[in-house]
């Protein structure tokens, strides 16, 4: 049994490892070629597209590891059918399942290297390379964000601002609400600007109208002032942001802090966040997802079985990859839980898996 798994394991990671090397040349050929004209253009140094190319290998790597696996497992079964060694296999006592679970174990445990891989190395990587073209090219990825209404997570107030300027820490065209101890209205302030004084940890506003009601809310006051502060709107800019990339790129414990204080503050936007970043964990299993579907298909062909078998999985990962599209959009929209964006697909998958090996054994 041990021989027979060891075998196994061997053929599969031997052709995974080659597949993959060759993958990944190709992509960071792609990216090359394709970042070529600036390269040239900005009279970039060989030096440093070599660093640029290398600091895209983590990420190319990522791309070309699933599909690799999957190329490689279909391909190993393909050759046990095609050569008749799975009838062997079977006359020894061994079922489909025990032949696959070392298979499985492959799978799970490439998807724990993409895990590491894209937390410990890609993601470094990317934002050391986005720095670095952003300085060559005098590129700078905005942060900029518009039509905004966060409440305070106490209930204290809300704001809405027409645009939030990153580099300049700026609101502008304010409009803050100020709620009292039983959530009524207490004041309207309306602003021009309010401006983020980062030493004193609150937002100052700038052209300031500020209206309040009467004790019995028949009159309202209202008072105008050049600048005003209030020392409860402590809310740090980073929660004004456009961070739908860095979500991706944020440290997971820091990510699921910012998620749980966003979806308090602003709910509208936590929904394309919380699936972005969804989306990041759920991504590491694509290895052993791939794997099930090349140990669940069918390779009872009669001719060109590993041709046909390669198509089958592809077939099946491309309704697994579109499912999943609709899915993200339906979570990003509120529709979905974003776990289910996620979960919907690998279900979807297993039943087309499980329907083509049933087809195909019930017409062999």
């Amino acid at each position: 049994m041990r021989v027979v798994d060891r075998y196994t394991a061997k053929a599969v990671v031997n052709t995974t490892l080659v597949t993959l090397a060759l993958c990944t040349l190709m992509l960071l050929s792609v990216d090359l070629f394709s970042n070529l004209d600036s390269y040239i253009t900005g009279e970039v140094a060989a030096a440093v597209i070599a660093h640029l190319t290398l600091l895209y290998t983590p990420q190319a790597v990522i791309f070309a590891l699933a599909p690799s696996l999957l190329f490689s497992v279909a391909y190993h079964l393909s050759q046990l059918e095609a050569n008749n060694e799975m009838i062997c296999l079977y006359g020894c006592g061994l079922s489909y399942r025990r032949i696959i679970a070392p298979i499985l174990i492959i799978g799970l445990l490439f998807s724990l290297v993409q895990f590491t891989v894209s937390e410990q190395l890609f993601i470094p990587a990317q934002l050391k390379r986005s720095s670095i073209e952003d300085g060559l090219f005098g590129l700078r990825s905005t942060y900029d964000s518009r039509n905004l209404t966060i409440g305070d997570p106490a209930g204290r107030y809300v704001v809405w601002a027409r645009h939030y300027n990153d580099r300049e820490a700026l609101l502008s065209q304010v409009v803050f609400i100020l709620l009292d101890e039983e959530g009524q209205l207490a004041a309207r302030i309306d602003s021009d600007r309010a401006r983020w004084e980062g030493e004193r940890h609150h937002w100052v506003f700038e052209g300031v109208r500020i209206q309040r009601p009467d004790g019995e809310g028949r009159r309202v006051e209202t008072t105008e002032e050049a600048t005003f502060e209030l020392d409860l709107f402590t809310l740090e800019p980073s929660y004004f942001k456009n961070i739908s990339d860095d979500i991706k790129t944020m440290e997971i414990r820091q990510a699921i802090d910012y998620l749980a204080v966003i979806r308090r503050v602003d709910s509208d936007r936590w929904a394309p966040l919380a699936t972005d970043f969804t989306k990041r964990l759920f991504d590491a299993l694509n290895p052993l997802l791939l794997v099930i579907i090349a140990v669940t298909i069918s390779y009872q062909y009669k001719k060109n079985i590993l041709l046909f078998s390669i198509i089958t999985a592809i077939s099946i990962a491309v309704i697994y990859y579109v499912v999943q599209m609709l899915t993200l959009i339906m979570a990003r929209q509120g529709v979905l839980e974003p776990v289910w964006a996620m979960v919907i697909p690998m279900i979807v998958l297993l039943l087309v898996a499980f329907a083509e090996r049933t087809i195909i054994r019930g017409s062999a």
